[in-house]
Order: C-alpha cells, then structure tokens, then sequence
C-alpha cells in the first residue's frame, strides 16, 4: 500500500438537512464539464435526499460508470464522493477532475478527517493525480461548477509505480466553525490511454469541539489514571521495603 491519498471511510447515520444545503457534483476533462445538483431531474437517479447518484456518464474520452456524492449533517457531518470505475477511452493521457461540495453542516467544529483510497489498473507511466481537500467558514457554495471556496486543508498527489497499484491513507487538519460551514472534494485524475481507476473513495469528517462537561470528564479520567499509577508505584515500594 502506498500513501498517495488518504483512506476510506464508511458512511454513518444521517440527521436532518439544514434547508439551505445543497449538494452537487461536477466532472470535467478540461473541455468538457458535466455538473449535477441533488435532485436535478435527468441527471441524479437516488432519488433521495444529501444522496446523488449519476450512473454511466461520458465527459470527453472518459467514461464513469457511477457517481455517488452523500452528505450528512448534525454530530459528524460528512461529505463523501466515490465512483466505482473511471475508464479513459480516449487515444491520449488526460485528466479527469471531480469536484463534489454541500453547504450548511452544522457548527461548532474543531477539526475534519480527510480520506480516500483508490486502485489504479493499467496506469503506469501515468503524471501524478491529486487530491484535494477544502472547508470553508463563509459556507460557500462549492462544484459550481469548478470552484473550491474556504480553506485548504490538504493537498496529496501520486501516482502508479505497479500495476495494479492501490493507495490510502487518512489524516486529521484544524479547521474552527462555529456558524453552518461548507465542505469541498475536488480530485484531479490523471490517466493514460485505456487507464482506469477503481474503487475511489474521498470523505472529510468533520469533529466537534467537545462540552465543558465533556472535557471535565476526560480531565477526571486522566486525573484517576495518574491516581491509580502512584498508587501501583507506592505498592511496589512497600513490597520492597
């Protein structure tokens, strides 16, 4: 396993949608751009809410079997993009780039986990690809179509060494909110002629500052573990005496 890009993360329990979201998902070649909003007629077939799904799109000589883009908000808000095979067909090496965003997840906020995970096949030779990873406190509208408002929080590029070659990781960036903030993904893939990529997966998670009575509690417990270490200490040397 390489450290190319972050590592995937699974999705967990949704809350309620603050009425000013709006999650979307573009793909672009460079030429051609293709861009969806949760619930847009004709191009997202979930059908449900934070939860777009585009199947079998073709954006210049690059063809994405699926698209899904989810988001959950209140506790952990999360933003997930993933696709599950990215096939350049075209007769030259090119870069597919997604950009994936929702507005409105819910505050305070203290920090977000980036991560991802692919497989490149048949990509060797190939320039690097990268990921990257933006929040924004002004809760600006991101993948509309191109753009990525807010901070950036992480940048990781890679490429393929082997065939197949497969890359994941994980890590953790500050990033304070204490007012509806937004999340951007954008990944710009590069592959060569017949490349593919599979498996992708990119997720930030966001973390909550904790309650004063949350850290009272982790104060005490520390307190009872430094407690209980002296009182091992004092034991020992009795037993010695």
């Amino acid at each position: 396993m390489k450290s190319l890009v972050l590592g995937a993360t699974l999705l967990a329990a949704a809350g309620v949608t603050p009425a000013s979201a709006t999650l979307q998902l573009s793909i672009s070649d460079g030429t051609t751009t293709f861009s969806c909003k949760d619930g847009q007629l004709g191009c997202d077939q979930s059908g449900g809410a934070n939860n777009l799904l585009v199947v079998n799109t073709t954006v210049g000589g690059f063809f994405v079997e699926i698209a899904l883009t989810q988001s959950t908000f209140g506790g952990h808000d999360i933003l997930q993009l993933s696709t599950s095979d990215i096939v350049n067909n075209g007769a030259h090496e090119g870069v597919l780039s997604f950009f994936a965003s929702d507005t409105g997840f819910v505050p305070p906020v203290n920090s977000i986990e980036e991560s991802a995970s692919l497989t490149f096949n048949r990509n060797i030779g190939a320039a690097n690809s990268t990921l990257e990873f933006f929040a924004d406190p002004a809760n600006g509208q991101g993948a509309n179509p191109l753009n990525t408002p807010g901070t950036l929080l992480d940048s990781v590029s890679g490429h393929a060494t082997t065939d197949p070659d497969s890359f994941s990781g994980t890590k953790t960036q500050s990033f304070i909110a204490g007012l509806p903030f937004s999340m951007t993904e954008a990944a710009h893939l590069d592959l060569i002629s017949g490349g593919s990529i599979t498996g992708f997966n990119q997720s930030m998670t966001s973390s909550a500052i904790p309650e004063p009575s949350t850290w009272a509690m982790l104060v005490i417990g520390f307190g009872f573990m430094a407690w209980g270490a002296l009182s091992r200490k004092r034991v020992r040397e009795l037993s010695l005496s």
